[in-house]
């Protein structure tokens, strides 16, 4: 009778040791979730947005320039100008001052998110 007693002892220790493994080892299976004892901390990602950048062309007529704000309207768009924005007129190199408004132009410029900024500024045909 003692062997009897120490075999059901020893058979229900090893099963309880093997069901507390269990609950602490993630399920594997793909019907079950995972249980765990403990505590749960939760966990949040943030992604950055990701910006791109896209070259267009828009042509017409100067509407308005702002050498202060540095900007130029073309029609209905404002475009930003930067040191690096180049001007054409006449087939020759000139500056922002030289654009008039009513001069026809071609405007070259990148589009980032809401904002569109002039690479280069061409003088097509010069206002009255």
């Amino acid at each position: 009778m003692r062997k009897m007693t120490a075999f059901a002892l020893v058979s229900c220790l090893s099963l309880s040791a093997t069901a507390l493994i269990a609950q602490t080892t993630p399920s594997t299976s793909m019907d079950k979730p995972a249980t765990t004892t403990g505590t749960m901390t939760k966990t949040t990602s943030t992604t950055a947005k990701k910006t791109t950048t896209h070259a267009m062309s828009a042509k017409g007529a100067v509407t308005a320039m702002d050498a202060t704000a540095k900007t130029i309207t073309v029609g209905d768009k404002t475009f930003a100008t930067t040191d690096t924005t180049k001007y054409m007129a006449h087939g020759k190199k000139a500056m922002m001052s030289d654009v008039k408004v009513g001069d026809m132009v071609s405007v070259s410029y990148t589009k980032d998110g809401d904002t569109m900024t002039a690479t280069k500024v061409t003088v097509t045909k010069a206002g009255k």
